[in-house]
């Protein structure tokens, strides 16, 4: 990195020749009346340009995925949601989740909890796919309670999951609880934990289709 200079008034060309002095081990050049000058013009041209540059520039629109909360869910669910000869979408997964944003499985009594991102998760996929036979997943939202206040809102999205569209009955079913974030412009997804509907553990009535919303 740059050496920072402090430019007094007077001397706008001295940050230039510190840097190169910095840089080369050789002695500072002292500026003539005609090179002073030269080298202000210079600067001057170099930050108007910038400047311009820095205007011009305009950020990219949110995608259309993440403009609701309703449309980042099902984001979610059409991004995980694979035939046997693909993969999940993971950059359409990268679109609504925060760079941050923490996605925890269930676990089993004495396992430790695995949490990745979604880079982390698309690189484990691909390493459990070289080893395994291929196989589909489609997952389906069938239920959802959702809390808001401001810009967070708490999402409970009950699914099923199957391993083809033609799959009559799901392989499983579960709850995911999903936390979401508002910047002002879009939602983002910071979180996705869930659990899995077992004997012991049976999805609650309230997060069931038609159940009543409080």
């Amino acid at each position: 990195m740059d050496r920072c200079v402090r430019v007094e008034k007077g001397s706008a060309a001295r940050t230039a020749f510190d840097t190169e002095a910095w840089r080369t081990g050789k002695p500072e050049k002292k500026l003539t009346r005609r090179t002073g000058p030269l080298f202000a013009a210079v600067l001057v041209l170099a930050s108007a340009t910038a400047s311009g540059q820095t205007m011009g520039r305009r950020e990219a629109a949110p995608p259309a995925d993440a403009a609701s909360v309703e449309s980042a869910v099902a984001a979610f669910y059409a991004s995980v949601s694979h035939a046997p000869e693909a993969s999940p979408n993971f950059e359409r997964m990268r679109s609504i989740f925060l760079y941050v944003g923490m996605i925890v499985p269930p676990k089993s009594a004495g396992e430790k909890f695995t949490v990745s991102d979604v880079d982390s998760l698309a690189d484990r996929y691909e390493k459990s796919a070289a080893r395994k036979a291929a196989t589909g997943l489609i997952e389906r939202e069938i239920a959802r309670r959702t809390d808001c206040f401001g810009n967070v809102c708490q999402v409970f999205s009950t699914y099923e999951s199957r391993f083809t569209q033609a799959d009559a009955k799901p392989f499983e079913r579960g709850v995911h609880s999903m936390q979401l974030l508002r910047d002002g412009r879009r939602w983002w997804i910071a979180s996705v934990a869930w659990d899995v509907e077992r004997p012991d553990n049976p999805i609650p009535a309230q997060y069931l289709p038609g159940a009543t919303k409080p």
